[in-house]
């Protein structure tokens, strides 16, 4: 055993890379909203990116080791403390039996979600190829109070690794999300094209694990629902009132809303940190460089798709 939950929160839940090759059952991709915080806080441990890691948002938290160990904890600024002393975040951290963690609430423009890796991952049951929990589908359960987390133990090391000031984000910076024109891209006509470029855009308070709810000047006249189909991650979705919704891990597989486009990939790590009233433009993107990005980040990681799902 590692730690016990003394305090969960808004929400706490483990994620890792998600499930996939399931969703013709009906069953969503799910795993960690912001992909770049949770697979450095791997990284930096030396463990495999797809390990299970607690996924905080909005801060609240507070648990407390049962052994000796290495943790790194990434994404939101929370205010972590260890046993009531600011702890560094993006780097590796040792902890002994007995030590407490805490965090607080989540800040204006320091993000919503944090994340705490373990050495080797945490050990909780594997539903559908994936230790991710999916509220919306009932896989999995939050974590609450006395809940007990099993990892494994590890000895002090020398040198403490950490993420290089200029790779960590800023989650206070202007959030333009790159996106890549597809699905009913063509059924909008330059109007609506023009009306949905040449705007900020406000998070809605609605917005969640499922999709990002914005609001601005409505797009006129969008087609009405159409006959739901395969929906992919990042999509935007145009509603009948000309309003867009980001689709994230938690989204349901299909979908009868028309789709302007897809938010690239890493964009959408920062999207899952902004907070309700958060400015967001849009920007088109050439499938090429998106490709070259995300090909980069892959090889950083050691994300293959052959290497999803073996924990």
């Amino acid at each position: 055993m590692s730690f016990r939950i003394l305090r969960s929160g808004f929400l706490l839940t483990i994620q890792d890379g998600g499930r996939f090759g399931l969703a013709h059952y009906g069953v969503s991709q799910s795993g960690v909203a912001d992909e770049q915080a949770a697979y450095w806080a791997n990284h930096l441990l030396g463990n495999h990116f797809n390990d299970a890691v607690i996924e905080i948002t909005l801060g609240d938290f507070e648990c407390i080791a049962l052994d000796e160990t290495d943790i790194v904890i990434t994404g939101a600024d929370l205010d972590f403390t260890l046993n009531d002393k600011s702890i560094t975040m993006w780097q590796e951290n040792h902890i002994v039996k007995g030590d407490k963690i805490r965090c607080a609430t989540a800040k204006k423009g320091q993000g919503v979600r944090a994340y705490i890796a373990v050495k080797g991952g945490f050990k909780t049951p594997n539903l559908f190829n994936s230790r991710s929990v999916n509220l919306r589908e009932h896989i999995g359960q939050p974590l609450q109070q006395d809940d007990v987390l099993t990892s494994t133990r590890s000895e002090p090391k020398p040198i403490k690794r950490s993420t290089p000031l200029f790779l960590r984000p800023n989650y206070s910076e202007p959030l333009i999300l790159r996106f890549l024109a597809s699905y009913q891209y063509a059924d909008f006509t330059q109007t609506q094209i023009n009306t949905f470029l040449n705007q900020s855009y406000l998070i809605q308070s609605t917005s969640d694990r499922t999709g990002y709810r914005l609001e601005g000047k409505a797009i006129a006249d969008v087609a009405s629902k159409m006959i739901s189909e395969g929906i992919a991650y990042g999509s935007i979705e145009i509603t009948t009132a000309g309003q867009p919704i980001i689709l994230l891990k938690d989204r349901p597989t299909i979908g009868g809303y028309p789709k302007i486009g897809t938010v690239f990939s890493l964009d959408l790590a920062k999207l899952a940190q902004r907070q309700p009233g958060c400015e967001v433009i849009f920007k088109s993107m050439d499938l090429e460089v998106a490709q070259q990005l995300r090909q980069q980040f892959n090889a950083f990681f050691g994300i293959k798709q052959s290497t999803l799902n073996l924990n």
